[in-house]
């Protein structure tokens, strides 16, 4: 077996480690570093509950190898969206009101989504929406409900700012 040395950042803590090259980033995540907070789901990228931000774009955590970690900056739902700061407290608050059915396993991988889409797109049309809600695979709520939650988030992050 393989190890590499990575220097990488998990939400804003700098981490040195040896990493084996078929580690998965969920895997480094859940067992090396014991974070608790990021869910692993399907191990296929399917259902969309270990999505987290890679250098600021979202991906599922069981596809990245730890290995592609070179000077990554990784952001997941502890350190990020349960601050409630800024911008973010939009989205929590809009998940809140508007989806409050969505149990804790597809809500952190969703907000995720849903910060990298408005930071691209600050108002999404209801197809971008989709296209986004199409990467989680969440029977807690409808699609629609969905849609119209990130549609509220939009608008408050646009009406308030941070």
């Amino acid at each position: 077996m393989t190890l590499l040395k990575r220097e990488f950042i998990v939400n804003g803590c700098t981490n040195e480690m040896e990493v084996s090259s078929h580690e998965t980033l969920l895997n480094l995540l859940q067992q090396r570093l014991q974070r608790d907070d990021i869910n692993g789901g399907c191990g296929r990228g399917d259902c969309g509950a270990c999505t987290l931000l890679l250098n600021g774009q979202p991906v599922h955590a069981c596809l990245v190898l730890a290995a592609e970690l070179t000077s990554a900056d990784v952001v997941e739902t502890a350190g990020n969206m349960t601050l409630h700061a800024g911008n973010d407290r939009h989205i929590v608050n809009a998940y809140q009101d508007h989806a409050p059915g969505i149990c804790d396993f597809c809500r952190p991988g969703l907000w995720i989504s849903t910060k990298a889409l408005l930071s691209e797109v600050p108002a999404p049309t209801d197809q971008q929406i989709r296209e986004m809600i199409a990467g989680h695979l969440c029977y807690c709520t409808s699609f629609d409900q969905l849609v119209e939650t990130v549609n509220v988030a939009a608008r408050a992050i646009s009406e308030g700012g941070t």
